[in-house]
């Protein structure tokens, strides 16, 4: 009778692991049984991407691909704490958040990702990203799977002057230096978005009025957004 009751209360917990699964949301899914379990990989490049676990300034875990880059229009920047003193990106970068303006973090997804995971903790990565006024994910972790995220983005060492930006829903993916003007960094990522997003080009570097002759005057910016076009 004992065992019949020990066996009932075990199928019933079983039942209930799905539910609880779903409800916990991609920061849970790293933790505990779940982390060993194998998860359902789908995408144009799910191939060339490790499975791993990660963890953001914040200290919020996530699978790399599912969580990060599936489906998403991401761009990933490689640096450090103390790589970003020598080579710093950072300034760069919060001025593409700006023109990316609202798009951040709902269609638009920024994410650093440190070099150095045996040195920077969330903490460090906070304080970094809080004293730039960069409100996207720094991303560490322990050591080997960093080195691994790293590996697929072909980083070595301390410093990486590119920038991946990439379209997991349609498959494209191109870099652009970390240091190029933030506008053209903003046009690569309206060139790979779709929809109502999607622009070729920002600037329009050969129409101009009679009589402009400076090439910065004959620039016409068009909208990033396009709900703010009349």
């Amino acid at each position: 009778m004992r065992n019949n009751h020990s066996r009932r209360a075990f199928l019933v917990s079983l039942a209930a692991l799905p539910l609880a699964t779903a409800a916990d949301g991609g920061a849970d899914r790293a933790n505990g049984l779940f982390r060993t379990c194998s998860q359902p990989v789908g995408g144009p490049n799910a191939h060339r991407f490790p499975r791993v676990v990660l963890q953001d300034q914040d200290k919020r875990k996530a699978w790399f691909y599912q969580d990060l880059v599936a489906g998403r229009l991401v761009v990933f920047s490689f640096t450090s704490v103390a790589g970003e003193k020598e080579y710093p990106i950072l300034a760069n970068l919060v001025q593409v958040q700006s023109l990316l303006g609202d798009r951040l973090g709902k269609d638009v997804f920024l994410y650093t990702v440190t070099t150095e995971p045996h040195r920077d903790t969330p903490g460090d990565l906070k304080r970094l990203a809080e004293a730039h006024g960069a409100r996207w994910r720094f991303l560490t972790g322990e050591i080997q799977p960093v080195r691994e995220v790293l590996a697929a983005f072909n980083v070595r060492g301390r410093l990486s002057g590119l920038l991946w930006i990439g379209n997991e829903r349609t498959g494209r993916w191109i870099k652009r230096p970390s240091r190029q003007p933030p506008l053209a960094i903003a046009e690569a990522v309206a060139r790979l978005s779709v929809g109502a997003h999607h622009r070729p080009f920002l600037i329009d570097r050969h129409s101009a009025r009679p009589g402009i002759s400076r090439p910065e005057d004959r620039r016409r910016l068009r909208p990033l957004h396009p709900s703010k076009v009349s």
